[in-house]
């Protein structure tokens, strides 16, 4: 058996000897072997059980090989199939035909072991690979597709709040901001985004208060009702009324684990940044 196992084969051939030497090379590697005796049998059955690899005989009553193939290459949901061509016929312009009519390989009569292994193991590889990237496609585009439906989630209930929120990046630097947090302070998102919390915080102690706003921790360790004086911009009209506010501040760190369960083996801990609620004193 071959780590290729189970993938699907499709013989067509119209002569049983053919069938039985192609079948009993396979076999043995755990292939699911499917067979078919003319071109047109074969085009119907593809598109009722999809195989990873058609052997197809050139020469055979009815269509031949090369039709089936081209009929195969015109048809969207079978157009991808690889196809090895399995022919005596191995003068050059036969050759050329096949791969003109989109055959991937062939394999010349009379049958040699290693040769047939060796060409079929190649192509199921690759529709292995095509496999795996279609697969791992879908998975991130599903990945996306939550990711997205999260923030627009997050973005509603951020506008919707009555408490200013916003978020910090894991080196304090101001990432996202609700409407509630600028009109509070009187400054709009150009001129916080992307600048140092501590920018628009007014403290006797930065070093002491930056690592209670940009807490790493969380649940009961979080920062909870600090009070912050926050500064005013000078260029709004709330200026005129106060230069500073002060407000009460609960922080979240954000980590990269489900609920933020630093304990959960084999995935590396990373810090991504802060979440910060503030409120106004009662």
């Amino acid at each position: 058996m071959t780590d290729l196992a189970g993938m699907k084969i499709l013989l067509v051939d119209d002569t049983p000897a053919n069938i039985d030497v192609l079948r009993g090379i396979l076999s043995k590697e755990g292939y699911e072997i499917s067979i078919s005796m003319r071109g047109e049998a074969a085009l119907a059955l593809v598109e009722k059980n999809r195989p990873d690899l058609i052997l197809l005989d050139v020469m055979m009553p009815g269509i031949d090989g090369f039709e089936t193939c081209e009929r195969l290459k015109a048809n969207l949901n079978t157009r991808d199939i690889s196809v090895i061509f399995v022919t005596a016929k191995t003068e050059l312009e036969d050759l050329v035909r096949g791969f003109e009519v989109g055959g991937a390989d062939y394999i010349a009569k009379p049958f040699k072991r290693e040769e047939v292994l060796s060409r079929v193991k190649t192509h199921l590889k690759i529709e292995r690979l095509v496999q795996d990237k279609e697969s791992l496609n879908e998975k991130l585009q599903d990945q996306n597709d939550e990711l997205m439906a999260s923030q627009n989630q997050y973005r509603i209930i951020l506008e919707k709040s009555s408490d200013a929120v916003f978020r910090l990046d894991a080196e304090g630097k101001i990432l996202t901001g609700n409407s509630k947090f600028h009109s509070l302070l009187g400054f709009d998102a150009q001129e916080v985004i992307g600048k140092p919390i501590m920018d628009i915080v007014n403290s006797e102690d930065p070093s002491g208060i930056y690592p209670q706003i940009a807490t790493r921790r969380f649940g009961d360790r979080a920062t909870l009702n600090l009070k912050v004086q926050f500064c005013v911009n000078e260029n709004s009209p709330i200026w005129q009324e106060r230069k500073f506010y002060t407000l009460l501040l609960d922080s979240y760190g954000i980590w990269n684990l489900p609920n933020n369960k630093l304990y959960k083996k084999g995935t590396e801990k990373k810090y991504l940044g802060t979440v910060c609620i503030v409120k106004i004193p009662s």
